[in-house]
Order: structure tokens, then C-alpha cells, then sequence
């Protein structure tokens, strides 16, 4: 009976696939504790790893191209760790912040960033700023056969306030698709 639970457990948090979308297959899967699901998106390109690599990494300066971000800065640095405090202004809720710790690796020909909240080091929150405390995830950029290479963006965000999740679904899992397409798109560049 035991092992029956843990099977059952364990495969209740796999990830299902949910839809896919211009060649990016969207995942989802519960958080334990949490209205919102974690999402994973992924494609093949031919795009090489590392050229995903670098421009998922960024330089972590602020993009005004990007979705929802009004500002970012750097708050401490290395060649593959990077802190930032980012402010973020989506369209159907009141502003958000918080700080962003990323961790670079590479290993067998692979690049992992993994990123989670690193609110330890962000500035006081601003009067009228929500502060967002659960967020964490990453980029995988690994070599296939055939000079090909996967792609896969895994978020978990809980963006705080009284949000319910189904009004939000649809917008995150459209946001993770503009990311990934986003970071082929400009690997292309590198």
C-alpha cells in the first residue's frame, strides 16, 4: 500500500502537458500549498547551446523590449551569478518588485540558470508596489543529435495579492512563450 501512495503521489506532481504553441510544448504541474501551477515550456532549435545560453543569462541590465519590466538593477555580480532588483507594471494588476538571484552552470555540453526570489537584498518595498515573494525556475539549453539543441523554461511564480489563479493562467503560460521565442530569436545574434 505504501508504494501505491508514493506512486500516486509522486506522478500526481508530474508535469501534463497543457498545449503547444508556434513549436513550444506547455507543461503544467501543481504546487503543493499553491492556487498556481508551475509551468515548463520547450522547443527544439537549431540554434547552438550556448548562443541560448548567453542570451537567456542576459546581461542584466534593463531591456526596455521586454514584457512588463519598468526597471532593473544589477545588485551584485559575477561571470555567472547575477542578483537584480527588477519592477515589473502588468496590465491587469497593481506594479510588482522583487529580487532575482540566477546561477550559471554548464556541464556536459548543457547550460542550467536557475533563478529563485532573493528578497534577503531588495530595497524596502515602495508604497503601492506589491512584493513578490514566491518565484522561482530556470533555463536548460542541452545539445541533441543532428546539431539541434532543447530549450526548456521552467517558472513558478505566486504573484502575491488576492489574484486568483485562473485569472492569470493564460497570461503566464502566453508570457512563457514569448520568452523562449524571445531567446532563440536573439541567439540568433551570438
Amino acid at each position: 500500500m505504501l508504494t501505491v501512495t508514493l506512486v500516486l503521489l509522486l506522478g500526481a506532481n508530474e508535469f501534463k502537458k497543457v498545449d503547444e504553441v508556434d513549436g513550444v510544448t506547455i507543461e503544467s504541474r501543481s504546487v503543493p500549498g499553491s492556487s498556481f501551477a508551475e509551468l515548463r515550456f520547450t522547443t527544439t532549435t537549431p540554434k547552438p547551446v550556448e548562443a541560448l545560453c548567453t542570451e537567456a543569462f542576459g546581461t542584466g541590465k534593463f531591456d526596455a523590449t521586454e514584457p512588463d519590466l519598468k526597471s532593473r538593477e544589477i545588485l551584485s555580480e559575477s561571470a555567472d551569478e547575477r542578483t537584480t532588483y527588477e519592477r515589473m507594471t502588468p496590465a491587469v494588476v497593481s506594479p510588482r518588485s522583487y529580487a532575482l538571484r540566477e546561477k550559471r552552470t554548464r556541464v556536459d555540453g548543457a547550460c542550467q540558470i536557475d533563478f529563485e526570489a532573493a528578497n534577503d537584498v531588495a530595497p524596502p518595498p515602495e508604497p503601492g508596489w506589491v512584493r513578490v515573494k514566491l518565484v522561482h525556475g530556470s533555463w536548460r539549453a542541452e545539445p541533441l543529435e543532428g546539431g539541434k539543441s532543447r530549450l526548456t523554461y521552467v517558472i513558478f511564480t505566486d504573484p502575491a495579492g488576492a489574484i486568483p489563479a485562473f485569472f492569470v493562467e493564460g497570461a503566464r503560460r502566453k508570457l512563457g512563450v514569448t520568452w523562449v521565442k524571445r531567446v532563440v530569436e536573439r541567439a540568433a545574434s551570438h
